[in-house]
């Protein structure tokens, strides 16, 4: 049951506070928006361990998580495939940078067949990112907002650009008939 839904920022930031766990939702601002999807705050506000499951959304994200007696832990989690199970720790902050896959390439190299385990585990101080940066989600995406920046090359290849803006355009259907098209052609 959801206890409490309240819009901020229309379309660019909303709150679902339900009665144990919260979701605030950042979508970036335009200079990022082909790169990352959206930032993400999830938090377990209860003293038990809960089980959720997560479903394949098109995204490869980067978690940072912690709690009030454990340290900071940064993961990658690839692109999923299929729903999985995930557990989540009693009293615990996910803080989430949900990456495109365009965004995910020129961030860390992805090519969609990397990554062969589900969650990898990142090195200490990824990003520049410490406990203290996980207090809230307005800070954390301000401050995970400015590694994209420093990362992305001067150029980009326009035609991939253009080819995620048209699979994510048209919610993955235009994949196909594109890969056909650009083979026929190139067949001749």
């Amino acid at each position: 049951m959801i206890k409490n839904i309240q819009y901020f920022f229309p379309g660019q930031m909303h709150i679902k506070t339900m009665q144990d766990f919260e979701y605030i939702k950042i979508v970036p601002d335009e200079r990022l928006s082909g790169f990352v999807e959206s930032f993400l705050l999830c938090a377990n506000h209860i003293d038990e361990d809960k089980e959720v499951i997560i479903f394949p959304d098109g995204r490869v994200d980067i978690m940072f998580s912690c709690t009030d007696q454990e340290p900071l832990v940064a993961e990658l989690f690839n692109l999923d495939k299929k729903a999985r199970r995930y557990i989540f720790k009693k009293q615990t902050k996910l803080f989430m940078v949900c990456l495109t896959l365009l965004g995910a390439e020129y961030l860390l190299g992805y090519n969609g067949t990397d990554f062969g385990k589900d969650e990898i585990r990142l090195p200490a101080g990824f990003w520049d990112i410490s406990k203290e940066d996980l207090t809230s989600l307005d800070s954390f995406a301000e401050k995970v907002s400015e590694k994209p920046l420093e990362i992305f090359p001067k150029k980009m290849d326009e035609r991939k650009q253009q080819l995620f803006e048209l699979i994510y355009s048209s919610g993955g259907k235009a994949l196909s008939s594109t890969l056909l098209t650009a083979r026929k052609n190139s067949n001749g």
